[in-house]
């Protein structure tokens, strides 16, 4: 049996262009999917990678001081402990202990 406009198989050409355009869609969402990924990936470096641990460093000093200043206030400590660990901390933020002892 024959369509009016050709052969029976002539009529699947839509089906056809609509397969190739969800094969189309899904290879162009994959590599959207991808390069958005390795853009995250690859940007989670620093910014300035000689100043990576600076930030970090500043933290730890700033915690150490707030728990020696604790210490201070709640009266665990005396002032000369005071004074002895806080130029500690300093001598360590110019490159001197690697810790400081509570």
């Amino acid at each position: 049996m024959t369509a009016a406009y050709g052969q029976v198989t002539t009529g699947y050409w839509p089906a056809v262009v609509i397969g190739v355009a969800l094969l189309l869609v899904l290879v162009v969402t994959t590599i959207v999917a991808v390069r958005r990924w390795h853009r995250a990936a690859t940007s989670s470096a620093p910014a300035v990678p000689g100043d990576a641990d600076v930030p970090r460093e500043r933290c730890r000093v700033l915690i150490a001081e707030a728990l020696i200043v604790r210490e201070r206030v709640a009266g665990r400590i005396d002032a000369a402990t005071y004074r002895t660990r806080m130029s500690d901390l300093v001598s360590r933020g110019r490159g001197g202990a690697d810790h400081v002892e509570r």
